[in-house]
């Protein structure tokens, strides 16, 4: 396996070499259609797959003189920001209480290295406007595969070659905290999707942070039905800490992109409630028997009617178990909390989850136990940058905070995912691109002259 991986490095790499964008392109390609099992394979000195191929975009696109002046002058004008970040970041590896620094610092590297390549993306889109186009192109088809590679396997199939099969094959089987979600059932779902990602958890935030960029003012079929069917992939995943900010957005977004939606909504309502009293009350119990789980994983701070309706997971208690624990963790030191890493730490030391943390489903319990509450206020901080840097200058700043609001939303209630932040600086740079194109495009709008009067 790792033969087959070091040889699409090299090809990677030829293809960034021969043209940095086209190696950019493919690397999306790489990171939503690949396992994230297969991203996730430590290549040379436990560094990542995926870690290799953004670093080595990067690299490659330091070659050309004017792509370096744009790195100077992003360094120039965020430089403040880019200390207090180091700063922070390096007094938490120091300061921190249990994690060998010597892994901390490949964890902090790999941070970096996804924030190097996000904005690498971000600059490809702000000075090259046309290449927003093609990454909207990948992340649509990258829908629609998820989609179809959900109904033949997942639905039609009931098992999922992505899962539990690939971890048997890359020999990961023994590991306890690693499950194939597939057989899981959640309220009316006899199976959670979970796709070529490693958790329905990823599936539903992945799907999360880019739907908002169909939310858009106009009336094309095709963003209507990629905005239904990453819908789609977020219930089939049952993860709540997706559905709850997906139901969220599109209601906040409802006034603003959908015209006289309200109007409509009301007669939909009208008219399911006049079809409803149409059935039988043997249909009517039926019909409640099905949305009832739907409202009750809604409902996620209601503990019984998640055990009244076969939801079983995270629950309101629970959580507050696990803060408890956390505070627990972090007792001795709790500014800088126990280093980078500490969850993956952990589960080597042990090969299972934490006993009273499990997988620390929320940013405010894994921050807070890796770096503290320095670490974790300062995360918030850097959220909050990362978005007024990706929406400046921009007049579709709505899609990116509706990006932002459900990745906040969401690693609350579920947690960190592997790869969702750059997922999120992906569907704003291609909100950013698109905005200024139809800009452009209207400015070349010749204006009509009134005719002159004689």
């Amino acid at each position: 396996m790792k033969g087959l991986l070091f040889l699409y490095i090299i090809f990677t790499a030829i293809v960034s070499l021969m043209s940095y964008k086209k190696g950019i392109y493919l690397i999306w390609l790489t990171f939503l259609f690949v396992p994230t099992i297969i991203l996730e394979q430590s290549i040379i000195r436990n560094i990542s797959l995926e870690t290799i191929l953004m670093l080595g975009s990067v690299i490659s696109e330091l070659r050309y003189s004017e792509r370096r002046n744009l790195w100077k002058q992003f360094v120039s004008e965020n430089q403040k920001a880019i200390i207090v970040y180091f700063f922070i970041s390096f007094a938490i590896i120091l300061m921190s209480q249990t994690v060998p620094i010597s892994t901390q610092i490949k964890q902090l590297f790999g941070e970096i290295v996804m924030l190097l390549f996000a904005l690498q993306t971000f600059m490809l889109v702000k000075n090259e406007i046309q290449t927003s186009s093609v990454l909207f192109r990948i992340l649509s088809v990258a829908i629609v595969f998820n989609v179809v590679y959900c109904v033949i396997f997942e639905v039609l199939m009931g098992m999922n070659p992505a899962g539990m099969p690939l971890y048997i094959l890359m020999g990961v089987d023994d590991n306890q905290f690693i499950v194939d979600m597939i057989e899981l059932e959640r309220g009316n779902l006899s199976f959670r999707a979970q796709t070529v990602y490693r958790h329905p958890l990823s599936l539903g935030q992945y799907m999360l942070v880019m739907l908002p960029l169909f939310m858009t003012k106009g009336k094309r079929v095709i963003h209507f039905a990629l905005l239904f069917f990453a819908c789609g992939l977020i219930v089939l995943s049952g993860s709540r800490g997706a559905i709850v900010p997906m139901v969220l957005i599109l209601l906040l977004s409802a006034r603003n992109y959908m015209g006289n939606f309200i109007p409509k909504f009301v007669v939909l309502i009208i008219a399911c409630v006049v079809g409803v009293s149409f059935l039988s009350d043997l249909q009517k119990k039926k019909l409640e028997q099905k949305i009832e789980p739907l409202v009750a994983g809604m409902q996620f701070w209601d503990d019984s009617k998640q055990y009244s309706n076969n939801i079983s997971g995270s629950s309101m208690q629970m959580r507050i178990d696990q803060f408890d624990a956390a505070l627990d963790e972090i007792e001795e030191n709790p500014i800088f909390g126990r280093g980078y890493g500490y969850r993956d730490y952990w589960m080597y030391l042990h090969n299972d989850l934490h006993p009273k943390l499990l997988g620390f489903e929320s940013v405010l319990l894994l921050y807070l136990v890796e770096r503290g509450w320095l670490g974790l206020l300062f995360f918030f901080i850097m959220a909050f940058y990362i978005f007024k840097l990706l929406s400046e200058d921009t007049s579709d700043e709505a899609t990116m905070k509706y990006v932002f609001i459900g990745y906040i939303i969401s690693i609350i209630m579920t947690g960190v995912r592997p790869l969702t932040l750059l997922f999120v600086c992906l569907t704003c740079s291609i909100a950013y691109g698109l905005a200024v194109r139809q800009e452009e495009q209207q400015s070349d709008v010749p204006e009509l002259q009134e005719p002159e009067i004689v």
